[in-house]
């Protein structure tokens, strides 16, 4: 028996070393793309989610509508807001003198300029009434 074929073969051969580094690569790229992807959509739930408290905010600064109403609009970082109201029909059977109301729509748009999202808040406000003496 020569001593060459007695020896037991220790270690891996260069095609199992190939095909180990292989599958630890695809497994790397679905993990980096997993993770990539949880990084984006919590990065897009937050500019939401400003968006949001930014419509908010702009309906609390206002308490009511004048007669004529109203469009406003602003900047706020990366968003552009927009607020346009328009008159509120209330029910012809509504009993006594009712206020007029309006309703108030608050549009923030934010996120790529070039595929731009947006959220759109509304809410009713009564209308303001004249100082006394104004001119109607």
């Amino acid at each position: 028996m020569s001593p060459l074929r007695s020896r037991t073969q220790r270690g891996f051969s260069l095609l199992e070393v190939l095909v180990a580094f292989a599958i630890m690569a695809l497994s790397l790229a679905v993990l980096y793309r997993t993770s990539g992807g949880s990084v984006r959509a919590v990065a897009d739930a937050e500019r939401y989610e400003r968006a949001v408290r930014t419509a908010r905010s702009v309906l609390a600064l206002q308490d009511g509508v004048p007669e004529s109403g109203l469009f406003i609009d602003g900047v706020d970082g990366s968003m552009r807001w927009q607020l346009r109201t328009a008159a509120y029909p209330l029910p012809a059977a509504a009993a006594g003198p009712a206020v007029p109301l309006h309703r108030v729509d608050v549009e923030v748009t934010f996120g790529d300029p070039e595929r731009p999202q947006s959220v759109t808040l509304s809410s009713l406000l009564p209308q303001l009434r004249p100082p006394p003496g104004a001119p109607r």
